[in-house]
């Protein structure tokens, strides 16, 4: 549960989360560079808020046990059939000193129910907290199957309730101790990302090719910082790279704040630089504000664009992003863009992303004087996303984008269609 920052986006996700966006163009017709990913694919920056269950981890991770606590409790509320979510809360009460009669109800229930990563631990806690309760012994039968080792980190329990246990040790007439300190990372700290894209067009355009790759470190549960390589093939303009540097940070539990630089050295059709910083605010347990700024150094003039967005979590795997881009260009040019993305969980934690964009882009063409002439060009996007666990830590996706493209005097410039692949490694 600890690696869900890597996948809400989602993976986070953070899962994935499709956000289009316009692009600006060249060569009459042929795009400069995709001003807003088409979808940040499983280990990127999160941009949608954080559930319950994933707060109360962070919370967990930075020692603040009675806020984490209430978080697990509302988590559960909201999902009372998440069997991990609650043998994972009753081992934190467990560990943390909790030893009460909630914790003694959610050990017996995640041990009854039969699928618990540890039943021989449960059981052994069971025993140990009725014995501090004064409770009769436990009706339930030890598991046969022989005790399981975890690896489940135990905590000294914080300030706030030392003093709660020991009072109820003296009450019982028993000798409570507290478990050392045994900080331990349960997460992978690495993800590598890499996918490969190939356009297909009509009107005898040629074909584009991109293949990515992104490696991001997490270190710790606040910090992610990354990298990536971007290769575009756009003949008959020819081939640009991009080398970009990402960071991601939680300032606060309901705000995360991430910023990103691209580099291409030495462009024939994309921008010179890319800077990108933005923020997610958790406004409600479900609800997400967000907000980025990108500013993009092109040869034909600069384009500074603003994209807010809402973000609602249905539940902890499907959620929708509605998406508004209000841009500047080439010093002349306004324009406006809209989208909006659904994210299905489905069983095997699948993931299902359906997405639709339009909106006008701004178009730059060069002409034999030099000078450069611009216009907006309007486009409309559909985007079929599909993700597939294949072990714990390796994921597959793919999925397909169509692109159709109008004229600014109106009729059709192009049509667009973009097969995906690639994968997600934890490591």
């Amino acid at each position: 549960m600890m690696t869900d920052r890597f996948n809400s986006l989602a993976l986070i996700a953070l899962g994935i989360l499709l956000v289009l966006g316009p692009q600006a163009y060249a060569e009459g017709g042929n795009p400069l560079w995709q001003l807003t990913q088409p979808f940040p694919f499983p280990g990127t920056q999160i941009d949608f808020p954080l559930d319950l269950s994933q707060q109360a981890q962070i919370s967990e991770g930075q020692q603040r046990i009675q806020q984490a606590r209430d978080e697990y409790r509302q988590a559960l509320e909201q999902n009372p059939n998440d069997t991990s979510l609650m043998e994972h809360y009753a081992w934190f009460l467990y560990s943390n000193g909790y030893h009460d009669k909630e914790c003694l109800r959610l050990l017996e229930k995640s041990l009854i129910r039969g699928n618990a990563a540890d039943p021989g631990g449960l059981f052994n806690a069971i025993v140990e907290v009725r014995e501090e309760l004064g409770l009769p012994v436990t009706p339930l039968k030890k598991p046969s199957m022989p005790q399981r080792i975890t690896s489940k980190p135990k905590r000294t329990p914080h300030p706030s309730f030392k003093t709660d246990r020991a009072t109820h040790g003296a009450s019982t007439g028993k000798n409570v101790t507290t478990p050392p300190l045994e900080e331990t990372e349960s997460f992978k700290h690495w993800t590598f990302t890499p996918y490969y894209d190939y356009s297909f067009f009509n009107h005898g355009r040629q074909g584009w090719q991109e293949e990515y790759a992104q490696l991001l470190y997490q270190v710790n549960r606040s910090l992610i910082l990354g990298a990536e390589i971007d290769i575009l093939q756009r003949p008959p303009s020819g081939t640009d790279i991009y080398y970009s540097a990402l960071a991601s940070y939680y300032l606060l539990k309901e705000l995360e704040v991430h910023g990103k630089i691209s580099i291409c050295p030495d462009p024939s059709f994309a921008a010179t630089q890319i800077y990108t910083g933005g923020f997610i605010y958790q406004a409600a347990p479900r609800l997400g504000f967000l907000l980025d700024y990108q500013r993009y150094n092109f040869i034909q003039g600069p384009i500074d664009q603003i994209n807010p967005g809402l973000a609602y979590n249905f539940n902890d795997e499907s959620s929708i992003v509605v998406r508004y881009v209000r841009g500047w260009a080439f010093y002349n040019l306004q324009y406006n863009y809209y989208s909006a993305a659904l994210n299905l969980g489905l069983p095997g934690k699948r993931k299902l992303t359906m997405a639709f964009a339009y909106g006008t882009d701004p178009d730059a063409q060069i002409g034999a004087d030099g000078s450069t002439d611009t216009s907006l060009s309007p486009a409309y996007t559909y985007s079929l996303f599909f993700t597939q666990p294949i072990t714990r830590d390796l994921t597959l996706f793919t999925g397909i984008q169509y692109v159709y493209r109008l004229r600014e005097s109106g009729g059709e410039l192009y049509q667009q269609l973009t097969p995906t692949i690639g994968c997600s490694l934890k490591f």
